[in-house]
């Protein structure tokens, strides 16, 4: 599903990381704050800020080792501002994060809002080097590709800064509206994509749903760039004939 993208790590990683392509100073400002050169231990208290370029994110306090180099914020998380020229406003309760290699950041505490025409409501958002999870996705959706998923758990791979596969499981539901053609629905207890193939396999009590059929199965073959389904495990195909309820 070329569709998918979660950028709402990248969004973290324009913020946060080290990267020649996002050469900025990074500034944090507090109330109240302590550094320790020698341990290299800080504390940050009461209004804590920190920006870097067009990306902002507040908290009520911050904490960290810039000679480990780790850091979390804490209690009313709130990242905004513009990053590649989309509007971002995303709020949790804590985002911690590893500036070292594999680079890691955690956004936990009910994670909400939007970046462009993308929206997320999740618990928990995670990524470490090229990996990234997901807990209770409640919703991810993008108005402009036309795609929503849920589901309990999320975790793949990235490659290219691009999803190259991942695995969805529990109380699954995707909805895709193509451009052009009827919208597909489709429910399970799991979902495995992979880019290699161009398609997205759902397993478990399977049902799909396309104008006035549907199908179930026990597992299902979706094609998302030819809105195609194939089905197997006693696939039942059922057509709403007109005037039925």
């Amino acid at each position: 599903m070329r569709y998918v993208r979660f950028s709402v790590f990248f969004v973290l990683l324009a913020l946060f990381a080290v990267s020649p392509l996002f050469a900025e100073d990074l500034e944090l400002t507090s109330d109240k704050m302590r550094y320790e050169s020698e341990s290299g231990d800080f504390w940050a208290d009461g209004n804590v800020k920190v920006t870097r370029g067009t990306l902002m994110a507040t908290s009520k306090s911050a904490d960290g080792n810039m000679n480990r180099q780790i850091f979390t914020m804490r209690g009313g998380v709130h990242v905004f501002g513009a990053w590649q020229n989309d509007k971002v406003d995303m709020k949790g309760q804590t985002l911690s994060g590893v500036f070292s290699e594999p680079q890691e950041f955690i956004f936990d505490g009910g994670v909400k809002g939007f970046w462009g025409s993308r929206q997320v409501d999740a618990d928990m958002l995670r990524m470490k080097g090229d990996y990234f999870w997901g807990t209770k996705l409640r919703r991810y959706a993008d108005t402009k590709e036309g795609y929503v998923l849920v589901c309990d758990a999320l975790e793949g791979k990235l490659a290219n800064g691009e999803i190259d596969e991942f695995t969805a499981t529990g109380n699954i539901y995707f909805l895709f509206t193509p451009k052009q053609g009827d919208p597909t629905e489709l429910r399970g207890s799991k979902a495995v994509y992979s880019k290699a193939r161009g398609t997205l396999v759902v397993s478990g009590g399977v049902t799909a749903v396309q104008a006035a059929r549907s199908l179930k199965s026990e597992t299902l073959i979706f094609f998302p760039e030819k809105n195609r389904v194939e089905a197997t495990g006693k696939p039942r195909l059922i057509f709403k004939m007109e005037g039925s309820k």
